[in-house]
Formats: C-alpha cells, sequence, structure tokens
C-alpha cells in the first residue's frame, strides 16, 4: 500500500500543480483585461520600475499588457506545463524503481559509495538517480516505451505519445533555440511537428489550453493505471 500512497501523493502533488500554473494564466491574463476597461474609462496612472528606470503610464502599460499577456505568460506557463509532467513522469519510476528494484540488479557501483554509504537504501537511491538521469537524455517516445517495459500500465496512446513528444520539443525549442525551430525540433515531433526548419514557433491559446489538458489526462490516468498495479 505504501507505493500506491506514495503514487496517489505524486498525482495530487501534479495535478494541483498543474490547475495552480493554469489559474495563473487566466486570472492574470483577465486582470490585464480589467486593466483595459479601467484605462478606457478615463484612469490614469503611471508605475515605475526603479530598477530599469522604466516609467510607463496607463497607455504604454496597456501597450505592453498585450505582449506580456500574448508571449510572456503564455509561453511561460506552457513550460511550466511539460516541466510538471517530467517531474511527475521521473517521480513515477522513482517510486516503483524503489518498491521494485529487480530491474537494476545488474547496474554497476562504485565499491568506494557502498562503503561509505550509510545504509542500503541510500545505495538504492544512488542507483537510481543514476538510472534516472540516463532516461532523461533520451526521446519521450523512449521514456514511455522504457516504461512499458518495465511496467505495462496500458497507457498513453500512442497519438498521445506522439502529441507530448511534439508539446516536449516545443519546450525545449524555447529553452535552447530562442523558439525557433530546428531540424531536433523536426526530428523530435515527428509527424506532429508544427513548424518548419527555421520557422518561429507559434504557440495560440488553443495549443496551450490543449497542452495543459493532454497532459493532465495523462498524469490521471499514469496515476489510476500504476496505483491499480501496486495494489
Amino acid at each position: 500500500m505504501a507505493l500506491a500512497d506514495d503514487i496517489e501523493a505524486l498525482r495530487q502533488r501534479t495535478l494541483l500543480a498543474l490547475d495552480a500554473s493554469h489559474d495563473y494564466y487566466t486570472f492574470t491574463k483577465r486582470a490585464w483585461r480589467l486593466m483595459r476597461q479601467v484605462v478606457r474609462e478615463g484612469r490614469e496612472f503611471s508605475f515605475w520600475n526603479p530598477a530599469t528606470g522604466t516609467r510607463l503610464d496607463q497607455q504604454g502599460l496597456v501597450r505592453r499588457g498585450r505582449i506580456y499577456v500574448a508571449d510572456n505568460l503564455i509561453v511561460s506557463t506552457f513550460q511550466q506545463f511539460v516541466s510538471l509532467l517530467e517531474e511527475f513522469f521521473f517521480g513515477l519510476l522513482r517510486c516503483w524503481l524503489t518498491a521494485f528494484p529487480g530491474s537494476l540488479l545488474k547496474k554497476q557501483v562504485e565499491l568506494s559509495f557502498v562503503l561509505n554509504a550509510p545504509d542500503k537504501a541510500a545505495v538504492l537511491s544512488m542507483v537510481i538517480d543514476r538510472e534516472l538521469n540516463e532516461w532523461k537524455y533520451e526521446r519521450l517516445a523512449e521514456w514511455f516505451a522504457r516504461l512499458q517495459r518495465l511496467v505495462n500500465l496500458g497507457c498513453p496512446t500512442a497519438d498521445e505519445i506522439e502529441n507530448l513528444a511534439e508539446i516536449k520539443a516545443a519546450r525545449d525549442v524555447l529553452v535552447h533555440n530562442n523558439g525557433i525551430a530546428n531540424a531536433i525540433y523536426i526530428a523530435k515531433a515527428g509527424r506532429c511537428a508544427r513548424a518548419r526548419d527555421g520557422d518561429e514557433l507559434e504557440f495560440p491559446e488553443q495549443y496551450h489550453r490543449d497542452s495543459w489538458r493532454i497532459i493532465r489526462k495523462v498524469v490521471e490516468e499514469l496515476s489510476t493505471a500504476a496505483i491499480a498495479k501496486a495494489r
């Protein structure tokens, strides 16, 4: 039951964080919309950033707000969705490998670490850390293939994995290539690729919402399947 409880706790943390991130996007967008309404009603004000020396009046803030929402806000929360998926996936693997370490029996460990480790649990934790770090450099499709070999959970579907692969590839492009699609993105995204080499990736609101929904769905379904197996 301890494993099932750990997976349930991981599920709840992840879903709460996903919901909080989407709430941040939605309510921040609405707050900027309210500010535009206040300006239309004739309210005048200005803000000053003492760090940069920038001062904006109400009209300047309205202009900035459109950029902040359309670019910064949507992109930052999208990246958070993907980070939460990764944290959940590897958290789930950690829970499972800790409870069922049989697949790690042939892994080699330095004798010096074993001799200095406080107990067997510390050795196992180090081996799991090393294993998961190797997984992280593989493509997302291989993550799920490995998970399938480790424990057959029956989800997500092949189509969902392809969509998640594109979502992760899009996040990687934002982080590593300033949002410009390249050959690496196209290879990772496969037939779900949304841009050609050299194109700037777009992140419309529907894509943002769909990404959140599929990530949340996969977290729910993987958790449910893993808990059933654990029991």
